[in-house]
């Protein structure tokens, strides 16, 4: 009987996705990919679309009977969450909780990926400790489906924070959008005064394949090492390919309307996760360019 680890990965297809794809393909685990329209394939493995909107289609192919499910998969996009509120909650709540139960009852364990939005963004270098206040519905219903997994035992929840890095497949990331933009000499304008702890999509990717392997339960905050605005990380981004910063426009992030507030500064105190993770990698920026670099 084959005993590898069976993988379910939602949103295979988004950007965190596909580095989770590929990088569980290198550690050599079945994996079962759920993306929401696209077909094709990641690196080997067949997309199985799914509509996590409907439940009759997530009970369907969940029996696939997966022994870890790494729930990637949501309506992530902030405009469309508040523009379509209840389409966001059938995605991003209701779906999850669907999940969550049917993980348990086939003994399976689920990671849910969340998102330092839940936090109000007033003090910044948050521990799991904190309780979210969310300022967007995007947001919003992150939280509620945190509450949700939480109830199950052997779940975890894994906030991440700003992601980057260049896109695997489908549609550019704004990472892809900004290195084209600094070697052109087009006009980058990114905020000086709002707050993430950035962290690359290869290195979350790694981090939550180990969380998901162990039996850690609960929140783990998983946040790049350094404390950055997007316009420190343009300013690094420019030295590092070298290219003239003239291009970047510093701007304040009260000069941009805003449907929502945004929160100031949401960075995440990673502690907990150091703790129980010591030796994973956690590359500052630069070194994560490179590593990314390396993959081309």
């Amino acid at each position: 009987m084959d005993r590898k680890p069976r993988l379910l990965i939602t949103g295979a297809s988004g950007h965190l996705g596909s580095y989770l794809v590929r990088e569980a393909v290198q550690q050599g685990l079945q994996v079962v990919a759920w993306s929401g329209t696209s077909h094709g394939e990641r690196f080997g493995v067949p997309l199985l679309p799914v509509d996590l909107a409907d439940a009759s289609q997530i009970k369907d192919a969940f029996a696939a009977a997966p022994t870890l499910v790494i729930h990637a998969g949501a309506m992530a996009g902030v405009a469309q969450c508040r523009s379509d509120p209840g389409i966001a909650n059938q995605i991003n709540v209701h779906a999850s909780r669907y999940l969550a139960e049917l993980a348990a009852r086939a003994g399976a364990r689920l990671v849910l990926v969340s998102t330092d939005l839940v936090f109000d963004g007033a003090s910044g270098n948050y521990t799991e400790e904190d309780s979210p206040a969310p300022l967007s519905a995007y947001a919003a219903t992150k939280a509620a489906a945190e509450r949700i997994v939480l109830d199950f035992p052997r779940h975890a929840v894994v906030r991440v924070s700003l992601l980057y890095g260049r896109c695997l497949a489908g549609r550019p990331h704004f990472f892809d959008e900004q290195v084209r933009c600094l070697r052109s000499g087009q006009p980058v304008c990114l905020f000086k005064d709002e707050w993430r702890t950035p962290l690359s999509f290869l290195t979350a990717a790694r981090a939550l394949l180990d969380i998901g392997h162990s039996d850690c339960e609960g929140i783990i905050h998983v946040g790049g090492p350094e404390r950055l605005s997007r316009l420190d990380m343009g300013l690094r981004l420019a030295k590092y390919l070298e290219v003239d910063f003239a291009a970047i426009v510093a701007a304040s992030r009260e000069s941009l309307p805003a449907t929502e507030p945004r929160p100031r500064d949401t960075s995440l105190n990673s502690g907990r996760w150091r703790r129980l993770f010591p030796d994973h990698p956690w590359p500052n920026f630069e070194a994560s360019l490179a590593e990314l670099e390396a993959l081309s």
